[in-house]
């Protein structure tokens, strides 16, 4: 019994104390936290008593008083400058205003030249930008939490949440009445500019093309009635991507190189890579944001001053929206390069590299490659000499600046014009793919008029 007894004195204890806190000097007090009560008062008073105290002379308290902020707050913000008295209560955020303004800017710029910003590509780049300049966060991995996207959101309400209409397979597929809109979106936005009628010097496309180092083998004579005809050629298919950027008057910009590597890239590559043309890695050995960064920062906007162009400058491109990282857009956004999404299932129609450049180029490719091992002596084309094999090929392909200068003609970016786009393009089954596997009247019209167009 007196252990039963002494359980219940234990537990009646237990329950007073989670009601009071004993103190050292046995004074009971309530444990549940009294609430603060704050003096709300409006940051603009702040900058007007501040000014009082600076031009009339009156002191600091009399200021406070006259305005309704507490002579501490006002005694603290008197030694900082007047942009800086924007801040709140409570606790402070984890980027800066600035960083947050600039995080805003980007989804809505994002928005207005059609690449919208999704809630997760807003985290990952939120986690990028604080990995990279090493800020300590709270976050997990860096990455921010929901209450911070929620936060985010409420100091920033010129966003807002738009639910995209969700397209089957056979919908996605691009209509006259998107590309019409489109051109009507875009001529509004680069009046808006004054980036409707640049020169051709100032318009750009670029585009990315995989290319086998082991180009299907052309037809060859032999005895008539042979029933099969062989020749070693280099095994497999390997290709690699390559990013192209071209002027609208054909000219071209150095390319980029991809290759699958994790971390370097071998010496020998490197060595053979004509100066000034791009080398990117990834993984997979395809366009990253990452890569497609380093190319606009330390390949294409080089090239762009050291041939003297004329700023701003527009970039046609396709609609691969997860290229246009935060960094990217920022860095545009100060050296005047403006990036201007192409339709999405479009560009077939509207890609100028697309319409006329590749399907040749792939032609000469082919024809070059074997020419260029003959003459090296060389029995296969690597990565390796692979960089060396792709510029005797742009070197040897006759007309190219006709070539390009027709693609975006007939893509309606240069001269700007929606009425020069060949809509026929539409109608001719939902299973095209490419330019390259339909002909038109129209399209045939632009390319250049040479019998010799593919010999290398």
């Amino acid at each position: 019994m007196a252990n039963k007894s002494t359980q219940i004195g234990i537990q009646k204890q237990t329950k007073s104390v989670k009601k009071n806190v004993l103190t050292s000097d046995n004074t009971n007090v309530n444990s549940k936290k009294k609430k603060i009560k704050r003096l709300n008062y409006n940051q603009d008073n702040v900058k007007k008593a501040l000014k009082a105290v600076k031009e009339t002379g009156i002191s600091l308290r009399k200021a406070a008083a006259a305005f309704g902020i507490p002579v501490a707050t006002l005694a603290r913000k008197n030694n900082l400058d007047p942009e800086k008295t924007k801040s709140k209560t409570g606790p402070g955020t984890v980027l800066s205003n600035d960083e947050e303004d600039s995080i805003a800017k980007w989804v809505l710029h994002r928005a207005e030249i059609g690449a919208p910003v999704t809630k997760s590509e807003l985290l990952d780049n939120v986690q990028k930008y604080v990995k990279t300049i090493e800020k300590k966060t709270p976050f997990t991995d860096d990455r921010p939490s929901r209450h911070w996207w929620e936060s985010f959101r409420k100091r920033h309400p010129e966003l807002s949440i738009r639910k995209p209409q969700q397209l089957s397979a056979t919908r996605a597929a691009v209509t006259q009445q998107d590309l019409q809109d489109w051109f009507k979106n875009n001529q509004e936005y680069l009046q808006k500019k004054n980036l409707l009628n640049i020169p051709s010097n100032r318009i750009f496309n670029c585009d990315e093309s995989s290319i086998q180092l082991c180009p299907d083998a052309e037809r060859v004579l032999a005895a008539k009635g042979t029933r099969a005809v062989y020749k070693i050629v280099d095994g497999g298919k390997e290709a690699l991507t390559v990013l192209f950027m071209y002027r609208a008057d054909g000219i071209r910009a150095p390319p980029m190189l991809m290759y699958s590597y994790k971390k370097t890239v071998p010496k020998k590559i490197i060595e053979n890579t004509p100066k000034g043309w791009g080398i990117g890695i990834s993984d997979n050995g395809w366009m990253t944001s990452e890569t497609f960064y380093e190319y606009i920062t330390n390949v294409f906007y080089p090239w762009l001053v050291k041939e003297s162009t004329q700023f701003p400058v527009l970039v046609y491109m396709d609609n691969h929206s997860s290229h246009l990282n935060l960094p990217l857009v920022n860095f545009c956004r100060e050296k005047q390069i403006e990036l201007i999404m192409l339709p999405p299932n479009s560009t077939h129609i509207i890609q100028p590299l697309d319409i006329s450049f590749f399907h040749p180029f792939k032609e000469i490719w082919r024809k070059c490659v074997p020419k260029w091992k003959n003459q090296q002596g060389v029995t296969r084309v690597t990565k390796e000499n692979f960089p060396l094999v792709l510029q005797f090929t742009l070197n040897n392909m006759p007309n190219a600046e006709k070539v390009v200068q027709s693609g975006f003609r007939g893509a309606g970016l240069h001269p700007f014009n929606a009425k020069a786009v060949d809509y026929d393009i539409l109608n001719k089954g939902k299973n095209v793919n490419k330019l390259s596997t339909i002909m038109t009247p129209k399209i045939a019209m632009r390319l250049p008029k040479n019998k010799d167009f593919y010999n290398c």
